[in-house]
């Protein structure tokens, strides 16, 4: 059985479930945010039938559908606009490795900067779009579900460094791709691999303008990191494919 509305399940703040979001939008396919809590949501994507326990998932009626990758990928076979299609060659492979390794040093630098010392700052990006029974029931499970967030994802004292470092180095890397002044990652048209490089990256170009953020008050330590890259050509590169693809409307939203 089909709805007309499909459920895009995230964490508001997630890189990865902006993606998705993002990729929905560019489709024009209209989809129900719905949030889950930290810690409840592996298992309730059990209980929905997903294979893994990670968000973003989009549930349409008996589909289930995980990972902002898969996500594309449907809304592709969803799409009445072929020229809008997202997948072009070559376009995977940066993809890939802008989801490996840029999204998981953001994240983890996000939570080494914000859940040791201001746990509860994290809690607006993660919290938004839920029921009021689910609200309830995060913030119940919050004191252990934050720590269980840093175990997971390795924020150890050194995190923060570590993958500050590696970041310098994909931001590099992303900066020779694009060191002939193209517009776009790969080919002449925007593609998945421009959408997952500024998704991953979004949050230090432009985050008031993300969803997600709203109500957010970042640590000192990680407004510095965004300053110190602020001026870097592949922010600057992210926030133009921001104001040239990406909906206002959900913006503001």
């Amino acid at each position: 059985m089909k709805i007309d509305s499909p459920r895009l399940i995230t964490f508001a703040c997630s890189h990865y479930c902006e993606k998705a979001r993002w990729a929905l939008d560019w489709h024009g396919i209209s989809f129900e945010e719905i949030g889950w809590p930290v810690g409840l949501h592996e298992i309730l994507a059990k209980r929905h039938g997903a294979t893994a326990t990670t968000v973003p998932i989009l549930l349409d009626g008996d589909d289930v559908i995980q990972g902002s990758s898969s996500i594309i990928d449907w809304a592709e076979r969803r799409s009445n606009e072929r020229s809008r299609i997202l997948t072009v060659a070559g376009s995977r492979a940066i993809e890939q490795r802008a989801d490996d390794v840029i999204g998981v040093h953001v994240r983890r630098l996000y939570f080494a900067r914000m859940l040791p010392k201001y746990p509860g700052w994290a809690k607006p990006g993660l919290f938004q779009n839920m029921s009021t029974s689910h609200h309830a029931i995060g913030n119940v499970m919050w004191p252990v579900a934050w720590r269980v967030v840093m175990r997971r994802y390795d924020v150890t004292p050194n995190a923060a460094a570590e993958s500050r470092a590696i970041l310098d180095s994909e931001l590099d890397w992303i900066g020779d791709q694009l060191a002939d002044n193209r517009q776009y990652l790969v080919g002449d048209r925007f593609s998945r691999a421009d959408l997952t490089v500024a998704s991953m990256f979004g949050a230090f170009a432009c985050s008031e303008e993300l969803p997600g953020f709203n109500n957010v008050t970042f640590p000192d330590e990680l407004v510095a990191d965004a300053a110190r890259w602020k001026s870097h050509p592949v922010m600057r590169w992210v926030a133009e494919q921001y104001e040239a693809h990406r909906s206002p409307m959900r913006l503001a939203a």
